[in-house]
């Protein structure tokens, strides 16, 4: 049966229903660890429901698509309440007479809390499963402040005074209030059982799972622990379907712990919207052979002029339509706010969208995303939409460019650090890593010859081979480009100019990508001067990904201010700009005043 998009207390999530009573409700993992295993976790879910149980995953309250955010206060709270909230969806939507909480990683801690909440209030759960769990609030705490400051960011303005104490977790935030309330939670000391069963899965030379079962068996409980491989693996980096596979085991004590009896009722069908105070949200379903997924967001209230596009968000590499640190959430609602519809997409292969038949999972620079892109356009011009902007970060920003090709729909384009021009039979995520990690082959070189890694590649003949493919690969390339050979990108840009689509080309100042796109484009991007319509802008104190809010401040009014720009009505009246007449304080996302802000530099 096919999965169904549910909203619950502000909770958006996926309802993947069976025939079966027993029922499953899992809390994945969170931020950026979630972002790596949504696919998985997905395919986990799909796997449950084959089995005969209905399964629901969701996003936690101010996470993925639900409605909120993780600066608010009482973060720890409605966590929790997510949780019990999704095990009483699950009952009342499907009958379930048994139910299963499984929680992955901090998932783990917040399901463990719950469980024992509702415990208390006389609806517990019947089995509790922990995988590669967090222990404690302050475990959570500490491994969130360790990702902070492991991954490599720029020196920056100082953020707002209303951010300045918050922790930047790769773009997520950790406001103190919020950690000082997880780092008080502490469910596994608790003297009460969470669950008649528990099993703990981690990996197999880990201490956690017999020293947890072990303390719950003195509590009356019948607790397991299990050794897993290759599960704290899947929160490294985006992952495809297939990694499910380091879940078997689990799926397979969770199907044997009790008979399986039929009997579960349809999922009702209700509407999935979600209403926030400036935006409406609904999941959509559009395009054939695979059909795709989507988010809709509209303005709560109507366009005055009625003649603002709409905005098309592409996948930011493999990461599925919330974007890199939420960002893309962020933005959609952002610009609802100021009378902008949109749509998020997954492109087959990634995150909620189905594979596409004979390509694996999260490919990127694939050609064939094109035709989900077309599909995308269709679908908003069935809407009304005649005139639309595409966004595309990184690998998604190579098809928002070629979206503009000979397609009068699409009006003007923004593209953010984009690593490639052209579209070919794609590359897998960790093959890219290895090409783009380092700007020059000198820079790629040097670190392949570094003796240890020479050692291990004399160990591993094919990693010679790989090695030397990628070299040459990249010989050739910079020879074709060089010589003059090809000239696709600037072809590409030459003739989104004299279509009229008015393309701004953002990039991090020092961003790894820049090399690309010299290489293509000369330094600087010289070969683009004088083209009408294209704009080359430089983001400084800024990272890739562009999970520093202080930039993505300074990013949201070059967005703006380009917005502004496609807008006949709003450059034949300046004050239409300003959004006069909605009543709404955008006091913090309006449009600057003078020239370009601190920070910004036109190429």
């Amino acid at each position: 049966m096919k999965p169904t998009p549910v909203v619950f207390e502000g909770c958006f999530g996926w309802l993947h229903p069976a025939e079966g009573l027993r029922g499953v409700v899992l809390c994945g993992p969170y931020g950026y660890e979630e972002l790596c295993a949504h696919r998985a976790w997905k395919s986990f879910a799909e796997s449950l429901a084959s089995a005969g149980l209905p399964t629901l995953r969701f996003d936690y309250p101010g996470s993925g698509d639900s409605a909120g955010d993780d600066g608010e206060p009482d973060r720890v709270r409605a966590w929790l309440d997510g949780v019990k909230a999704a095990v009483r969806r699950l009952r009342e939507d499907t009958g379930v007479t048994d139910v299963t909480l499984v929680g992955f990683r901090m998932g783990a801690l917040l399901a463990t809390a719950a469980a024992l909440e509702m415990a208390e209030d006389g609806q517990g759960i019947d089995r509790l499963v922990l995988l590669s769990p967090i222990t404690s609030g302050r475990k959570a705490v500490r491994e969130m402040q360790t990702l902070s400051t492991i991954v490599l960011r720029p020196v920056c303005n100082p953020e707002p005074p209303e951010r300045s104490s918050w922790l930047n977790v790769i773009g997520m935030p950790l406001t103190p209030e919020t950690a000082l309330t997880l780092g008080g939670l502490n469910p596994c000391d608790a003297p009460a059982l969470p669950a008649p069963r528990i099993l703990i899965a981690d990996r197999p030379e880990g201490k956690t799972p017999v020293k947890l079962a072990a303390r719950w068996r003195t509590l009356g409980a019948v607790a397991e622990p299990m050794g897993v491989s290759g599960m704290m693996e899947l929160t490294q980096q985006p992952q495809r379907a297939q990694a499910a596979a380091a879940f078997e085991p689990v799926l397979r004590w969770i199907v044997a712990a009790a008979p399986v009896a039929t009997g579960a009722t349809p999922p009702p069908d209700r509407p999935a919207g979600l209403m926030m105070p400036t935006a409406v949200e609904r999941p959509i379903f559009f395009g054939s052979a695979p059909e795709l997924f989507g988010i809709y967001c509209t303005p709560v209230l109507a366009d005055p002029a009625g003649n603002r596009p709409a905005i098309l968000f592409l996948n930011s590499g493999a990461t599925h339509h919330v974007g890199s640190g939420r960002a893309t959430v962020v933005q959609a609602r952002r610009l609802a706010a100021r009378g902008y519809t949109s749509l998020r997409i997954d492109a087959a292969g990634i995150g909620d969208s189905p594979d596409r038949p004979g390509f694996p999972d999260n490919l990127l620079y694939n050609k064939e995303v094109m035709g989900d892109v077309r599909a995308a356009l269709n679908w908003l011009e069935e809407q009304g939409h005649e005139r639309i902007v595409v966004i595309g970060l990184c690998a998604g920003g190579t098809p928002a460019l070629h979206a503009g090709l000979g397609d009068d729909r699409v009006v003007g384009q923004i593209v953010l650090n984009p690593g490639r021009f052209e579209m070919g039979g794609g590359i897998a995520v960790s093959e890219l890593m290895r090409t783009v990690a380092f700007r020059s082959t000198k820079e790629y070189l040097i670190e392949a010859l570094k003796p240890a890694r020479l050692r291990a590649s004399f160990r591993k003949p094919a990693r010679l081979t790989g090695l030397a493919r990628r070299l040459a690969g990249r010989f050739f390339r910079k020879v074709l480009l060089r010589t003059g050979l090809t000239r696709h990108a600037l072809r590409m840009f030459r003739r989104l100019s004299v279509e009229g689509r008015r393309v701004l080309v953002v990039y991090s100042s020092g961003d790894m990508t820049l090399a690309e796109f010299y290489l293509h484009l000369g330094e600087g991007g010289r070969a683009l001067d004088g083209l009408s319509g294209i704009e080359v802008a430089y983001l400084d104190r800024s990272d890739h990904s562009l999970t520093v809010w202080e930039a993505r401040d300074r990013l949201d009014r070059m967005i703006d201010r380009h917005l502004a720009n496609l807008d006949s009505a709003a450059q034949a009246d300046p004050a239409a700009s300003d959004l006069t007449g909605w009543g709404l304080d955008l006091s913090s996302g309006g449009l600057p005043s003078g020239g370009l802000p601190s920070g910004e530099r036109v190429g």
